[in-house]
């Protein structure tokens, strides 16, 4: 008999970034809770995933706290708020920009399509695409551009900003990998997916056990709702991975590190002024419509002298 729910989610969930994992463990266990009470032999197994995922939050929660206190945060709002600001100066060109700076504007917005993720991103991923950004704004794609609406200045204080940012973000993670408080996420991840495998195994041994043996309604019923939170959660997951887009997930899946450069290549061509007419052959001037003949056709003198009755 086949398996109720495949195992195959085990290489999606280690692609997951930390706080995509845990955000997985909280909606599905959520979900769950309600569904496993209605079988008591899963009782157990649900209960230590539970607790092992509990013990996975706490470690994730406390490393984010570690890393968003104080200066850092301000720092990370002021390089987002800068990036921001540069996007809002672009679109606003078009309220009244010369043709030249339209241009300039269309072609910084095929730019900006790259990064409209960016502030949607964890702190090491914006660093990693701010980076990205400030490089494409080098280019001789895009640098005249920038200077032609006058951005020049803005590019610079976004440089200033992600740099002072990511000098403080790396003494803090330096000091949080040394600090043994805080726990170790990829050990804390990985014992959470261990316990979810055991806990799926069990729900396909309870399902096989029903089928061959007492064929229970309720328990059927109960086990497909759980096959359908599981393959939902991992549905969810799989459009989450590939809605990065140009962003990739790192294949060990255990830190927020790793961008992909976005695809900056084939930027529009400038706008193409309206073909002209073709004047080679001029049409032939407007010939006025003919006028119908009035002149009066000669006489006949034999039409003057009608026959004679008779004739």
């Amino acid at each position: 008999m086949n398996k109720l729910i495949s195992l195959a989610f085990k290489t999606l969930i280690s692609k997951f970034h930390n706080g995509e994992h845990v955000d997985f463990f909280h909606r599905l266990i959520t979900a769950l809770t309600a569904l496993v009470a209605a079988v008591p032999s899963l009782g157990s197994i649900f209960n230590a995933l539970t607790a092992i995922y509990a013990q996975e939050d706490d470690i994730f929660k406390r490393n984010q706290a570690a890393i968003q206190t104080g200066s850092l945060g301000a720092l990370h709002d002021k390089r987002v708020g800068l990036f921001t600001y540069f996007k809002q100066s672009v679109l606003a060109v078009k309220y009244f920009g010369t043709a030249a700076q339209l241009e300039a504007m269309e072609l910084l917005l095929y730019l900006l399509k790259n990064y409209e993720k960016l502030t949607t991103l964890s702190y090491s991923d914006q660093t990693g695409l701010l980076h990205n950004f400030l490089e494409d704004c080098e280019k001789p794609t895009y640098k005249p551009a920038i200077q032609l609406l006058g951005l020049t200045e803005q590019v610079d204080r976004i440089l200033a900003a992600n740099t002072e940012f990511e000098t403080q973000y790396t003494e803090r993670s330096t000091e949080q990998a040394e600090s043994s408080d805080q726990g170790n996420m990829s050990e804390a991840r990985e014992k959470t997916d261990n316990v979810f495998v055991s806990f799926v195994d069990a729900v396909n041994v309870t399902w096989t056990a029903n089928e061959l043996g007492a064929k229970d309604a309720g328990i059927r019923t109960s086990l497909t709702g759980v096959k359908n939170v599981v393959e939902g959660a991992i549905n969810q997951g799989q459009l989450n991975l590939a809605r990065r887009g140009h962003h990739k997930a790192k294949d060990d899946g255990k830190t927020d590190e790793g961008t992909q450069a976005p695809d900056t290549t084939n930027p529009p061509a400038p706008n193409t002024p309206p073909q002209q007419p073709d004047t080679t052959n001029p049409p032939a001037p407007n010939t006025p419509p003919q006028q119908p003949d009035t002149t009066i056709p000669p006489i006949n003198p034999e039409d003057l002298n009608p026959p004679a009755a008779g004739e």
